[in-house]
């Protein structure tokens, strides 16, 4: 009885194993089924695919895509990993692109030959028009991850590297950029109106002694004489008894216009500047551990323009303007500057004129010249002094005229320049006969 229920139990465990590799090997089988119908593809009539991996390798991927592209696809030595993704109605190509584009991988065709790789594509373009700093300062928000851009400021190029599908973007924004700019020709006209209001006023006194008239006191030479050479203004000579006075007053205004007119081209974007003055330097000093450095600096002083052109695609010129009158004086390496100066933004039409004036400085000077001690008593000191008073005072206006250097303006440059050149010879012609 005993052996019975041993014998039985044996069976029961036979039995049960049996069950369990059954079990697994159903299951298995059906895994591989399930999994032999993920990795067959079904195409469509339009050529497109539809399928489903999971966890699937990426070199074997390749072969399916390779397969139904009929190219050859050639990995390199970092591409590997397991990838998972599900495809419906998808062309064969853009569905490859993609599964490479999410593993990080890079590509490229050589002929029927699609090569892929782990690592990113090294591309140098040479830039005609666009400045490379520019350019790759442009470039730095179109950098993915691992990407990267510099500027060979000295062969004005750009160096990439970056997966094949950026770079293609890149590309494209390198084409968009790198393209003749326009320009601008500012004809400016800098007018500057002084009005310079002088006046003197002076009195000459001679006493004679009654007694004598080879005794006499006299002031000589404050006032002017009615019968001095080019004489002007206003005279009186009172002679009172022994008492001779003689007054004159002179006022003087006078207004005239300095006028410079010069016509620069700048690029579009481009700051363009005219300097009419000078440039004082002085020196300043650096103590350092080891030393003194003495650097060599300048102040500007004159008329300065600068302008800023921004050309819309309507034909309107956008300007910054910033005119400047300074003067300077440097004592001691020490400068000291007195500026007029103001910022403006203007809107024109091409060829159009705008005009910016009130930039105005007013001096004024007075000089006496008399007797000492004389001359300072109140009120009778007029008597015997002369006051030369001059007040001028400066207006500078900036008249800026902008013009688009399109073809056609070209044109009628160059006919302008031609006939120029035409009276010119003429003019010369005539002048050896």
């Amino acid at each position: 009885m005993t052996n019975d229920k041993l014998q039985m139990t044996n069976w029961k465990l036979v039995i049960g194993i049996c069950l369990v590799l059954g079990i697994w090997l159903l299951g298995f089988s059906s895994e591989a089924v399930v999994k032999e119908k993920e990795e067959t593809p079904k195409v469509s009539t339009g050529g497109t695919l539809s399928f489903k991996l999971k966890d699937a390798d990426i070199k074997n991927v390749l072969q399916i895509f390779a397969k139904q592209l009929g190219i050859n696809i050639v990995a390199g030595e970092g591409v590997a990993g397991k990838v998972s993704f599900s495809f419906t109605s998808v062309r064969p190509r853009e569905g490859l692109e993609a599964v490479l584009r999410a593993k990080g991988f890079d590509w490229f065709q050589e002929g029927d030959t699609l090569v892929v790789t782990s690592k990113k594509t090294v591309r140098t373009y040479l830039l005609e028009y666009a400045n490379a700093k520019e350019v790759k300062e442009a470039m730095d928000l179109l950098m993915e991850g691992g990407d990267s851009v510099a500027a060979l400021e000295s062969y004005n190029a750009i160096m990439v590297k970056a997966s094949t599908e950026n770079i293609n973007r890149i590309e494209k924004t390198i084409r968009d950029l790198d393209t003749p700019p326009s320009q601008v020709l500012i004809e400016a006209r800098i007018v500057e109106v002084k009005w310079n209001d002088a006046g003197e006023m002076a009195t000459d006194l001679k006493y004679t002694r009654p007694q004598d008239a080879n005794d006499w006191a006299e002031t000589k030479n404050l006032a002017g004489r009615d019968t001095d050479t080019q004489a002007q203004g206003f005279y009186a000579h009172i002679l009172t008894s022994n008492v001779e006075a003689f007054l004159s007053a002179l006022q003087t205004q006078t207004g005239f216009n300095l006028i410079a007119a010069p016509r620069i081209t700048t690029l579009n974007h481009k700051k363009a500047s005219i300097l009419i003055g000078g440039k004082l330097g002085y020196k300043t000093a650096v103590i350092t551990d080891t030393g003194t450095v003495y650097t060599v600096n300048f102040l500007t002083t004159g008329t300065e323009l600068k302008i800023t052109p921004h050309i819309s695609e309507t034909g309107f010129v956008r300007m910054e303007i910033e005119p400047k009158i300074s003067e300077g004086s440097v004592t001691q390496d020490t400068p000291v500057e007195s500026t007029t100066e103001t910022k403006n933004e203007v809107l024109v039409k091409d060829g159009q004129t705008i005009v910016i004036g009130g930039l105005v400085k007013n001096s004024e000077t007075q000089t006496d010249y008399g007797i000492p001690i004389l001359m300072n008593i109140p009120i009778l000191g007029g008597l015997f002094r002369k006051t030369v008073i001059n007040n001028e005072k400066r207006e500078l206006m900036v008249i800026v005229t902008p013009h688009i250097l399109t073809p056609e303006y070209l044109q009628s440059m160059s006919k302008e320049i031609k006939a120029l050149d035409q009276k010119e010879k003429s003019q010369g012609a005539g002048l050896i006969h």
